[in-house]
């Protein structure tokens, strides 16, 4: 049988939010202010101290990095990833 619920948006809080580097981060239990203990999936989060800079793709390939994986643009100053 279908129940009718009333959800009142609220902000959500850093505090609110778990972090993971992880692919594939598992569902932690979380205390979040005013609705009690919740289950979490942590947001993946990518550093750009971790990316290696490179120019552009080319160069990117000649340092070693894969296609379909991160570098750090020096051109754009921006996180790329390899295409070709």
């Amino acid at each position: 049988m279908p129940s009718i619920v009333t959800v009142t948006p609220r902000p959500i809080y850093v505090e609110d939010l778990a972090l993971s580097t992880s692919n594939a981060p598992a569902t932690v239990d979380h205390e979040v202010a005013g609705v009690g203990i919740v289950p979490l999936t942590p947001i993946s989060a990518m550093l750009y101290s971790d990316l290696h800079p490179y120019a552009d793709d080319s160069a990117a390939a000649a340092g070693g990095i894969g296609v379909g994986y991160h570098y750090f643009n020096t051109t754009t100053s921006l996180p790329k990833t390899r295409m070709s």
